[in-house]
């Protein structure tokens, strides 16, 4: 594809709003462009009390198996 640059030194490309590129440079002549794929947002939590503790709540619920790999991940 070949994209040519308007008087204010841009380019237009035909992606959707929002998406995220990594731009790497190779000297003045040469750039890459590759599309970043999205993350996955964490959901809204809130803190509550439980049995005299604060603990966070959210929608989904998450397995023992996704602790133990989260405080694996602290030790």
């Amino acid at each position: 594809m070949t994209v040519i640059a308007d008087n204010k030194k841009r380019v237009t490309l035909p992606t959707k709003p929002g998406e995220r590129f990594d731009l790497q440079a190779f000297g003045d002549e040469k750039f890459v462009l590759t599309r970043l794929v999205p993350m996955e947002r964490a959901g809204k939590t809130r803190l509550v009390r439980k049995h005299g503790y604060t603990v966070a709540v959210g929608k989904r619920k998450i397995t023992q198996v996704e602790v133990r790999k989260s405080l694996d991940e602290f030790s």
